[in-house]
Order: C-alpha cells, then sequence, then structure tokens
C-alpha cells in the first residue's frame, strides 16, 4: 500500500520533535548591553500626539508546549488592539485568533503547530466579532499592522478588506509554512497592492531601539525593528496623550521572558531575540512612564486612563481555558 509522503510527514514530525525535545533545555543568551540614551524621542517629554486611543481587547488563551518554553507553561492571553487615529481612523495591531478557533479548536491547525500549542477562543472572540460589539467597524479599519504572520496575531484578518496591511520587509516570504504556526488562510487574499512591507534596514535609530520608522509620519505610531522571532517581525510604540505604549507583539513574548535571560525555543534567531529583549529592558528603566503590552501579557494594564479603554474581554485574560 502507497502512504502518500504528506501524510507520513504529519505524522513522523511530531514523532521527531518529541524524541528530540524530551527534555527542555534553556536557550540563555545574555546579549549585547543597549545604548543608554533615548534616540529620536525628549528624554522627558515624549511626542504625545492628541487624540490617539487604545482599545485592548484579548481574543483568547494559548498554552505553548513545555518542551519549548519549559515548565510550568500556562495558559496566557492572546490580545489585539484598535487605535483610533484623529487623521488615519481605525488602526488595528495584530488581530488575535480566528473565528476558526472557537469552532474547530486545535483542529484548525496544522498538525504539527497542534503538537506544540494548544489554544482556546470562546465564541465571538476573534477581534472583529468585539469590535463590532464596541460599536468599531472593521469595514473603518484604514490600516492592519502585524507584528508578524503567526496563527494566533493574524486570525480575522481577512474581516479588513479595505486595510492596507504593514508587515516587516522578508515576513510575507518566511510566513508561507503552516507547520511553522503560519496561518496564510487569513492573509492569501490580499493583493500586492495592499501590502506595506517596512524595510528597516536603512531607518535611523528610535528611542533605545537600532531601527524606528514613522508610520505615518506624525509621530503617532513608531515601527520598532524585530527579527528574532521571526524574520520580519516588529513592535509599535503608540504615543497616546497620557504617554507611551510599546505594543511588543512577540518581541517580547510575555514579562517572564522579558526579565530571564532564557530566549526559549520559540524564536528564529535567539541573538536578536537577545538583542531586541535588552533594548526593551533599557527604554523601561529610561522612561519610567512608558507602558509595555507583550505579545501574550497582559498584566498590569493601567486603569482610569480615557486614552487607553481595557475592555472585558482583556480583564479576564487571566483565565483559565475552557477546555
Amino acid at each position: 500500500m502507497r502512504v502518500h509522503r504528506a501524510t507520513l510527514l504529519q505524522f513522523v514530525l511530531p514523532l521527531l520533535v518529541l524524541q528530540l525535545s524530551a527534555c527542555y533545555r534553556p536557550q540563555v543568551v545574555v546579549g549585547p548591553d543597549p545604548p543608554a540614551v533615548l534616540a529620536g524621542a525628549p528624554a522627558v517629554a515624549w511626542p504625545a500626539v492628541q487624540g490617539l486611543r487604545l482599545h485592548v481587547f484579548n481574543t483568547g488563551t494559548n498554552r505553548v508546549s513545555s518542551l519549548l518554553v519549559g515548565s510550568p507553561a500556562p495558559w496566557r492571553p492572546v490580545p489585539a488592539f484598535v487605535i483610533e487615529h484623529p487623521g488615519k481612523g481605525l488602526v488595528v495591531f495584530d488581530c488575535g485568533l480566528g473565528p476558526e478557533i472557537a469552532r474547530e479548536g486545535g483542529a484548525a491547525l496544522h498538525p504539527v503547530t497542534r503538537l506544540l500549542f494548544e489554544t482556546d477562543s470562546p465564541p465571538g472572540s476573534d477581534l472583529p466579532s468585539q469590535m463590532r460589539e464596541s460599536s468599531m467597524l472593521p469595514a473603518d479599519v484604514s490600516t492592519v499592522i502585524l507584528s508578524h504572520l503567526h496563527f494566533d496575531h493574524v486570525g480575522g484578518a481577512d474581516a479588513f478588506r479595505r486595510a492596507t496591511f504593514v508587515v516587516g520587509l522578508g515576513e510575507r516570504e518566511a510566513g508561507t509554512s503552516r507547520m511553522n504556526g503560519f496561518e496564510p488562510r487569513h492573509t492569501s487574499w490580499i493583493d500586492d497592492g495592499a501590502w506595506r512591507d517596512i524595510d528597516f534596514s536603512r531607518a535611523a535609530p528610535y528611542a533605545t531601539f537600532d531601527h524606528g520608522v514613522d508610520l505615518f509620519g506624525d509621530g503617532s505610531i513608531t515601527l520598532i525593528a524585530g527579527g528574532g522571532h521571526t524574520q520580519g517581525g516588529l513592535a509599535a510604540l503608540v504615543n497616546l496623550p497620557g504617554g507611551p505604549v510599546l505594543l511588543a507583539g512577540d518581541l517580547v513574548v510575555h514579562f517572564d521572558w522579558l526579565e530571564s535571560n532564557d530566549v526559549q525555543r520559540i524564536v528564529g534567531s535567539p541573538e536578536r531575540a537577545a538583542d531586541v529583549r535588552n533594548r526593551v529592558r533599557r527604554l523601561a528603566a529610561l522612561a519610567p512612564t512608558l507602558v509595555i503590552i507583550p505579545g501574550h501579557d497582559l498584566a498590569g494594564l493601567p486603569s482610569g486612563r480615557g486614552d487607553l479603554v481595557v475592555h472585558r474581554s482583556a480583564l479576564e485574560a487571566g483565565r483559565p481555558a475552557a477546555n
């Protein structure tokens, strides 16, 4: 009987992963010492942009296998964000989990991804559904910034049919394999003309980072070069009226990751991941008013700010998954 090659890989690869990763070993990378000054922004008065407002949602929870992150491996939130911009309308940063996770659970993922990630999303938790509940229409979104193209950051992107999609240069070329956690079903419909690939190679330093790009040329949203987690990964520093917020994507996966020198086995380039991690640490030390929101951690969100709206789903982010 002939066994189809794809079917064989589907079952053999997970076994190989289990065998090779039977015991987690920390991937400790100290990394270089970052700059001790803020470039492109005053050390005291950040260039806040009046009229900016950030909405924080949570679309579900993930748990990464202890084979990749060690133990314990807790359930962590999967946030998505909407920025109200006074001139550009609605801007999305990351889309979280898609509605297929609520319908199918882990069965929606590639078998290898399913081996390494557990995921859960209650019905109606996808970003487009929550936006509609909050009187924000997906059709009004002008720009979608994707920190990278992993499945838990692009879900629901296909609801934003009028938007320009912003990614780091090289991310689209790298993000095609479902086995590596990419989910092209949400982005394959996008025409080439609707993409904006950010080339950081000639961009000037910003804050403590080696490269930053002013997305709209008005100081409202500065994109930060990553490249550690995935090839074209990025973050966004949003200069809200009440103080700057760093939407870190998976440049900072969670606060435990930020506070450790173990970059874990979930990065494409451990050395670059450690470099960016150190730059975030230094920025937090130099700019104490900075709010950092990692890719999978919603701890310590500020309250009582009119320019930073934390929606109910985000407040429930610590709740364990339903299954």
